[in-house]
C-alpha cells in the first residue's frame, strides 16, 4: 500500500508537499517522456465512423478500439480516473461524428479530436501513476489541476507532436485547448465544445449540471437540432461504453 502524501493548497509557493521529493522528481522525470504512440488511432477513427449502435458487434473495430485503451488509457493506481477519461473520449469521438454530420463538417476530423482532445491529462495522468508506482507514494489532492496548470501548455504540444498525428489534427487539438474563450474561436473549436457538453451529460450524468447541453447549445449559437440529434444516439453510446469503456467495479 502505497503512502499518501497530501498536497499543500493552491496558493502556497511550492503547490506540491517537500515531503516528498523522490515522488516529485520522478513525476518531473516521467512528465519529460512522451506516452508512445498508440497503435491504430486511423483505424479507430475509421470505425468509429459507423453507429455505436453496430460498432460493438464489429470484431475488429472492438479490437482496434481495446488495443487503443490498453497502449493508452491505462495508469495502475489510477484506474478510476483513466477509466473516465477513456469513457469520455470515447464518448465525445461518438457524439463527434454526429454533430460533424449535422454541421457538415468534417467527420473524421472532428471524431479524431474528440478521441484525443484530453491528451494531456492522459499523458499527465500516466506519468502520475508510473512516478507513484516507481517510488510507492501516493499524491492525494489536487493533483491533476495543478499538474496541468504547471505542465499543460508544453505537454499537450510535446506529445501531440511526437506522435506524429496529421497536421490538421494536431493542430485542432492545441486549438481546442488554446482557443475556447476567444470569441472568434474556429468552428472546429466551438463543436468540440458541444461535443463534450454532450459527453460530459452522458459520462457525469450523476454531478452534471441540469440543462448543460441546452446552455451549450444556445450560448454557442449552435442550431438545436445538434441537442436532437446527439441524444438520439445517446442509448447506442451508452450501450458502447458499456461494452468497451465501463467503470471499475
Amino acid at each position: 500500500m502505497p503512502s499518501l502524501v497530501q498536497l499543500r493548497p493552491t496558493g502556497r509557493p511550492d503547490p506540491f508537499a517537500a515531503i516528498a521529493p523522490r515522488l516529485l522528481s520522478a513525476l518531473d522525470a516521467e512528465l519529460a517522456r512522451c506516452p508512445p504512440r498508440p497503435p491504430g488511432i486511423t483505424a479507430c477513427v475509421a470505425w468509429l465512423q459507423e453507429s455505436p449502435e453496430h460498432l460493438g458487434a464489429r470484431q475488429m473495430a472492438v479490437r482496434a478500439l481495446e488495443n487503443l485503451r490498453t497502449a493508452l488509457f491505462t495508469a495502475p493506481g489510477r484506474e478510476a480516473e483513466m477509466a473516465l477519461l477513456w469513457r469520455e473520449a470515447l464518448a465525445s469521438a461518438c457524439y463527434a461524428r454526429v454533430v460533424a454530420a449535422q454541421m457538415n463538417f468534417d467527420g473524421p476530423l472532428l471524431t479524431g479530436a474528440g478521441l484525443l482532445h484530453r491528451t494531456g491529462e492522459v499523458a499527465a495522468l500516466r506519468a502520475l501513476a508510473r512516478a507513484e508506482g516507481a517510488v510507492g507514494q501516493r499524491l492525494v489532492g489536487p493533483v491533476m489541476q495543478q499538474i496541468m496548470e504547471a505542465h499543460d501548455d508544453e505537454l499537450v504540444s510535446r506529445v501531440t507532436r511526437s506522435w506524429g498525428l496529421p497536421g490538421e489534427l494536431r493542430l485542432t487539438i492545441l486549438r481546442w485547448r488554446d482557443e475556447q474563450e476567444n470569441l472568434n474561436r474556429p468552428l472546429c473549436v466551438t463543436l468540440l465544445l458541444m461535443v463534450q457538453a454532450l459527453a460530459t451529460q452522458l459520462v457525469h450524468a450523476a454531478t452534471c449540471t441540469p440543462g448543460l447541453v441546452e446552455a451549450a447549445q444556445q450560448s454557442l449559437g449552435l442550431p438545436a437540432s445538434l441537442v436532437d440529434a446527439g441524444r438520439t444516439m445517446t442509448r447506442g453510446i451508452t450501450s458502447l461504453l458499456d461494452q468497451l469503456a465501463p467503470l471499475p467495479a
